[in-house]
């Protein structure tokens, strides 16, 4: 028979450094409730056998150490998520005084106590005068002399040069204590391009079994966090190692939360641990290589939420694919599933692209499943922010119940020399990304390694070129667009597509459409962009750049024929409507219904719609006013009933078409930022007003017919105009 243990039992019997570990964060908790929140914390990944959480926050819909403790050798450490941590604790609310003491303590006597204590730029100097110690700051670079008389040195580990990293951690082993304090997400926003992990500072602290994270964290209380002590085992990585390989082998059992729990822990360790930090590592690479046949996801087999040490598994897999050199990467077992591969010849490819544009651009160019790809770039190039991209399914699946395909397949990488080079185990369509604003001109890269994708660009690629060379090229993804709009389908849906140019320009009417009814230039910064994939991360389709919708689309969306008509065209308008909205005119119940605005003046505008009908059955056959009025007029159902909703737009349409829409939306985009309604009240109030001045009508009678509420002052505002109600409202 097979017993399973709880957590608590599971991880009971730890090693001993681990064991001493949870006892040091038991006695320094003890008594210790609520810390303060100073600014906003970033995450720590604790994941050492003599490392342990002191204080936690929410973080990714789970929780992260924002404090925590370690040993390296004889000597102690305590790392803070934030430098504001390091003043003075004496005023501070709750226990934190009690618990900075009492940490300040713990550290210190790591070696025979002295009176003088270290600081780097002052860091922990107010919080060791208060404890009593005399304060030197230390020089920066070698080691000073007379520092082995220190009991404690504070300072900012993400600031620390190599030198002095590596006499610091020397230091500690001998007998040193050390309390850190840095605020990750900031330093990570003044030090864009680099990588945390490489710093010297971060391969310090991860030899006490810590690291600095990116992210934000929330409260754990209303007044601040919980001091966590030894009732968070799952905050630590190792031990929620411990926890997926007890769940695995059937001898632990585990609620949904703390399987989420572990999962988080193992993700924050694996993507911020340093190269340098290897027992941990080590540890995890030789479990992933015995279970590497495990770590599959695809149609036919895909991995379930009851997987929960391969899906962790395959977490770590793709963290270590990340950090491999270019040239040891290689094909995913996944990969050939999705996004798929083919057998050719790489071949190089020469194009010019447009830098005006901003965002992805199409080379094609299809990089296989773990195969070099080399972007060369002119010199002038250089230094403004281009990137090169391997993969357009950007989607991540980590939070779903089921993975029909790996959750993370997509890559980007600065272009920070001529030459730059990038594999992605999962392979992908290739793109050179332009930021926004970029001011480049035409320029003209070349790109090796990668096998030939259709492509059609409008008023670029010749019908001819088309239809004699580039539909038939061999990759198994093909991209079809404009200025205005860029299409990823997989090849297969456009092998017979026979005229790409009478395509584009009728989805470039669509995107004109839009813009035209927002007030907004038809000549965008960038190309939208529709994206097919097997599995997205949530709903039917979804907004963004890209938007992403299922492959159940791909004939549909290149079908000019059935687009015309409206069919199928609904959620792609939808979505694009999205994309447009303005918070300024979307208030609370609309955010459904606004961009429902939008596609349904550009239906109107671009297809032919079957008589009587609208391109949606919730807009064709709306729910009934009549019930909705009988009801009371109740704002809450009309704002958590979008076609409800958006049948008060219509009528509005109806009544005096699309020009009222035109003129409103345009009334708001010389605001400035002072001038724009904040607040729903203040949104709905100016929808009132704008929307009244642009019809000429008195509408607030309608409004509240339809019992949306606005303010008598909003109303008097539009009182001289003459009142208009729809004959659906007005008794007739």
């Amino acid at each position: 028979m097979r017993f399973l243990l709880p957590i608590a039992t599971l991880l009971a019997a730890l090693p001993a450094a681990t064991a001493r570990a949870q006892d040091d964060a038991a006695k320094l908790t003890e008594g210790v409730k609520l810390f303060e929140r100073v600014g906003v914390p970033g995450p720590l990944a604790v994941f050492g056998d003599k490392a342990f959480v002191i204080v936690a926050a929410e973080h990714a819909g789970v929780r992260a150490a924002i404090v925590a403790g370690g040993r390296i050798g004889s000597g102690r450490v305590v790392v803070f998520g934030h430098n504001g941590y390091a003043g003075p604790a004496a005023k501070r609310p709750g226990e934190t005084p009690r618990l900075m003491k009492a940490l300040v303590e713990w550290t210190a006597k790591s070696k025979a106590r002295t009176l003088k204590v270290g600081t780097y730029g002052g860091m922990f100097g107010g919080l060791f005068q208060e404890a009593g110690f005399d304060v030197v700051e230390l020089p920066r670079g070698a080691k000073p002399n007379g520092v082995d008389k220190l009991s404690l040195i504070g300072c900012s580990p993400l600031s620390l040069t190599a030198e002095e990293a590596a006499w610091l951690g020397d230091w500690v082993a001998s007998g040193g204590g050390l309390l850190c304090g840095d605020t990750p997400w900031g330093w990570l926003q003044g030090h864009r391009g680099t990588r945390i992990e490489q710093q010297p500072g971060q391969g310090l602290i991860a030899r006490a079994g810590i690291a600095y994270a990116d992210g934000l964290t929330g409260a754990t209380d209303p007044s601040g966090h919980i001091a966590v002590g030894p009732i968070a085992p799952l905050l630590h990585a190792a031990r929620a190692l411990d926890l997926m390989i007890g769940l695995d082998a059937g001898t632990a059992t585990a609620s949904e939360a703390d399987i989420a729990q572990a999962h988080g822990a193992l993700q924050l360790a694996l993507r911020w641990m340093p190269d340098g930090e290897v027992t941990f590592r080590e540890k995890l690479e030789r479990l992933v290589k015995t279970r590497e046949a495990q770590l599959v996801a695809t149609e036919s087999r895909p991995m379930r939420r009851s997987e929960t040490l391969p899906r962790a598994l395959l977490g770590i897999q793709l963290e270590m694919l990340r950090r491999l050199p270019t040239s040891k990467v290689r094909a995913h077992e996944s990969a050939a599933d999705f996004p798929g591969d083919v057998e050719a010849l790489p071949q190089v490819i020469a194009l010019e692209i447009d830098t005006s544009l901003g965002g992805w651009h199409s080379t094609g160019a299809y990089a296989r499943p773990g195969a070099k790809i080399e972007l060369q770039l002119p010199s002038d190039a250089l230094g403004r922010g281009f990137s090169l991209r391997i993969g357009c399914h950007t989607d991540t699946l980590w939070h779903l119940d089921e993975w029909k395909r790996v959750p993370e397949i997509a890559l980007e990488v600065p272009a920070l020399e001529k030459l730059t080079t990038a594999a992605n185990p999962f392979g992908g369509p290739v793109y050179v990304v332009v930021p926004e604003g970029c001011t480049a001109g035409r320029l003209r890269v070349q790109m090796r390694g990668a096998i030939p994708a259709p492509r059609f660009l409008l008023g670029e690629t010749t019908r001819e070129a088309w239809l004699t060379v580039q539909r038939t090229r061999p990759a198994p993804w093909a991209e079809i667009g404009s200025r205005k709009l860029v299409i990823s389908v997989p090849s297969s849906a456009i092998r017979s597509l026979e005229d790409p140019e009478a395509l584009m320009r009728f989805w470039d009417t669509i995107l004109d459409a839009q813009a035209e009814l927002v007030g907004i230039s038809k000549d965008r910064p960038r190309p939208e962009r529709f994206v097919a994939d097997r599995q997205i991360s949530a709903g039917y389709m979804h907004s963004g750049y890209p938007v992403m919708t299922h492959l159940d689309v791909i004939d549909s969306v290149v079908n000019l024929a059935q687009l015309q008509t409206g069919d199928g065209m609904w959620g792609f308008v939808h979505e694009l409507g999205h994309n447009l909205q303005r918070g300024e005119w979307t208030f609370d119940g609309t955010g459904e219904v606004t961009n429902n605005v939008i596609g349904l003046y550009s239906l109107e505008r671009c297809c032919k719609l079957p008589e009587g009908e609208r391109g949606h059955p919730g807009v064709n056959q709306p729910p009934s006013l009549e019930n909705y009025i009988a009801n009371g007029a109740q704002f809450a159902q009309w704002q958590s009933d979008p076609f409800l909703a958006l049948s008060m737009y219509v009528q509005v349409r109806d009544a005096f078409g699309w020009e009222p829409f035109r003129k409103a939306f345009a009334n708001y985009i010389p605001l400035s930022k002072d001038e724009r309604p904040q607040g729903d009240d203040e949104k709905r109030d100016a929808w009132l007003v704008r929307l009244s001045e642009a019809t000429g009508k008195n509408l607030g009678p309608f409004f509240q017919a339809w019992g949306v509420p606005t303010s008598e002052k909003a109303r008097k505002l539009v009182e001289r105009l003459p009142k208009w109600l729809p004959d659906a409202l007005a008794g007739k």
